[in-house]
């Protein structure tokens, strides 16, 4: 009777713990994983397989964020690209987890802390559908422009990856994603910066008219103010020879008439 007693209050106890609900749970990633340009390359402390690990085991209905930090350790200013590449799915590394829910988030956030999404999928896949966590990070085969970092400053990555808890079964445990962020980063190009518009005047005094032409420099935006001198030169030596010749003539038909005068005079004065 005792036995068989407990045996019951056994599988009574076994059949209470059945029947409480598994609960989902909010997993963090390492906070430990940079990625550094120092200059010559880039270097980061972490692999595709510890961020595989990092993914593994979740359960459905679990999620999962995955952190990196992106620094620029060089004297100069750098551009930033990421490349997100799923190089083995979740469905690949178990058949049985095929047809699975994902939900996929990438952002970046910058040194001022604002966010840019690079990617948000609230669920990705279903029944019927085969690699979706795959099909998450088609638009993601290009390198993506993240920031323009200056010397000293870093910005961060994030990564959520979430699971349908009503798609997914209990195997889905052993299953493994390896999951490679690749950056790529250039020195920056500063743009040219356009100043504020300015005119050079020139003041040229003479008797011929001035014409005043605003000319734009190609290499800036000064504006340069050029005097253009207008009329026909030969007409000019024309009307000078002119009043020339007139002033030669007005002076000999001044002296003849000064000559007459005095010859008058003595003619008067003879007895």
């Amino acid at each position: 009777m005792k036995k068989k007693t407990l045996c019951l209050l056994l599988a009574g106890i076994l059949g209470t713990g059945m029947a409480v609900p598994a609960q989902a749970e909010e997993l963090t990633g390492s906070t430990a994983w940079k990625a550094e340009f120092d200059g010559e390359g880039v270097k980061s402390n972490f692999t595709s397989q510890q961020m595989a690990e990092e993914v593994s085991g979740i359960l459905p209905g679990d999620s999962i964020q995955l952190h990196m930090q992106v620094e620029n350790s060089s004297e100069v200013d750098t551009d930033w690209y990421l490349s997100s590449e799923i190089v083995k799915s979740l469905e690949e590394s178990n058949g049985n987890a095929q047809g699975g829910a994902y939900g996929y988030r990438l952002w970046y956030e910058d040194p001022k802390g604002e966010e840019t999404i690079l990617f948000d999928s609230e669920a990705i896949g279903g029944d019927g559908a085969e690699d979706a966590l795959k099909d998450a990070t088609e638009s993601l085969e290009e390198y993506l422009y993240l920031d323009t970092l200056a010397e000293g400053e870093g910005g961060e990555v994030f990564l959520l990856v979430s699971l349908d808890g009503e798609t997914q079964g209990n195997s889905y445990q052993n299953t493994l994603a390896q999951l490679q962020l690749n950056f790529a980063v250039e020195e920056s190009i500063p743009e040219s910066v356009q100043g504020e518009d300015q005119v050079i005047e020139t003041t040229e005094r003479g008797e011929d008219q001035v014409i005043r032409r605003t000319e734009r420099v190609p290499s800036s935006t000064a504006y340069e103010t050029r005097q253009v001198k207008t009329g026909d030169p030969n007409q000019l030596l024309l009307l000078s020879a002119i009043a020339l010749a007139s002033g030669l003539v007005l002076l000999v038909l001044g002296m003849q008439a000064l000559k007459k005068r005095k010859e008058d005079g003595k003619g008067e004065l003879k007895p």
